[in-house]
């Protein structure tokens, strides 16, 4: 217990992934969790001690996002978990910050009041018009969903005052990357996180350099739309990305993720992976945590492979998961994610610039 509370003192757990199923009403293709059974769903007392481990820690602003599988197929257990966390985090002065994805398919007018209520917005997974959105995100009947999410959309604007979409952009729907963002604006979406689809196959250099191209052109209208009054936020074209020398995301280093078995690990891509080794597991919030097993996720700079000390966009190292299902190494980062570092950091650094480019051809060249 003494060597336990000690490697707790080093490590700061803010964020908290609750994997409540690993159950899907959808069948996607490119879904991050492999192989899972229906049967994977969390029980209260799980959630509850999950929570628990989140809130000892004792930082003052902390998140926890509700995800799965589709998370709503829970929605009960939802609306056990979100009191509980509030009523003992208010105990101790902590405030909750609430995430949660889903594909739209479940939602009704008893949930979104209960998230009104709590103030939790929801992101759907929208991946662009009906053509590029039903291309993957199907029924287990192969029927598309674009039509049963849009037609819930005048319900959401009720219950929330944004709109925000993750738009999962494939290999096939790649050219039409900016259409598909005009679409979603068109249908009242004002905030967007938006990324490729990485883990079904590789991306070819020529692939990620089309993908760099209709980045840019998002780009392009976005600044258009915001200089015509419209009301729209993507972070990625208002931050400016800067290695700070650490690497990785934050998983294992302030975040963790649990399954619904309880077992721990780094982050919910890693848990949606086949390979026990894998997926990272360091114990279980029913028989303890290894804190010690996170200690490679919370080595910095030592991480970086010396050629990357001469690459021209010094990165943090990429997805953890994707890494491990292309090089066999969390910690070595895979040519594709070297790749879309790239694209990303010079989307950032071309902000205004980018918006004037009208072919984006030297902006391409200068990515990939």
């Amino acid at each position: 217990m003494q060597l336990m509370s000690r490697e707790m003192n080093r490590f700061v757990l803010a964020s908290l992934e609750l994997n409540l199923t690993f159950h899907c009403n959808l069948a996607c293709e490119y879904c991050f969790v492999h192989n899972r059974s229906p049967e994977d769903r969390m029980d209260f007392v799980t959630a509850a001690k999950a929570i628990d481990l989140l809130l000892t820690q004792g930082y003052p602003n902390v998140t926890i996002t509700l995800i799965g599988g589709e998370p709503l197929l829970e929605f009960e257990l939802i609306q056990k978990i979100v009191p509980y966390a509030l009523e003992n985090a208010q105990k101790r002065n902590i405030a909750v910050e609430w995430a949660v994805t889903t594909n739209g398919t479940l939602i009704n007018e008893a949930m979104l009041a209960f998230f009104s209520k709590y103030r939790i917005n929801l992101l759907l997974s929208l991946d662009g018009g009906p053509e590029t959105h039903d291309r993957y995100r199907k029924t287990k009947n192969g029927e598309g969903t674009w039509q049963q999410i849009v037609a819930l959309i005048p319900l959401l604007r009720q219950y929330q005052g944004w709109l925000g979409a993750r738009m999962t952009v494939s290999i096939e729907a790649v050219d039409s990357m900016r259409q598909d963002f005009r679409q979603l604006v068109d249908l009242g979406i004002n905030q967007f996180i938006i990324a490729p689809a990485q883990g079904a196959r590789l991306w070819s250099q020529e692939e990620i350099r089309r993908y760099s191209l209709g980045l840019a052109a998002i780009q392009q209208d976005y600044y258009a739309l915001k200089e015509a009054g419209a009301s729209l936020y993507i972070e990625e074209f208002e931050t400016v990305i800067k290695p700070d020398g650490s690497w990785g995301c934050q998983a294992g280093a302030t975040s963790l993720a649990v399954a619904p078995n309880g077992d721990v690990s780094p982050c919910s891509k890693l848990l949606g992976l086949t390979s026990k080794k894998g997926q990272c597991i360091i114990g279980n919030v029913h028989s303890g945590i290894d804190y010690g097993l996170l200690a490679p996720f919370q080595i910095s700079k030592s991480r970086h492979l010396p050629q990357c000390s001469q690459c021209s966009h010094p990165c943090n190292g990429g997805c953890y998961a994707v890494n491990y299902e292309q090089t066999g190494d969390h910690f070595t980062p895979s040519e594709e994610n070297c790749r879309f570092w790239a694209v990303h950091q010079e989307i950032a650094r071309w902000v205004k610039i980018a918006a004037k480019d009208d072919d984006c051809s030297s902006y391409s060249n200068s990515v990939v």
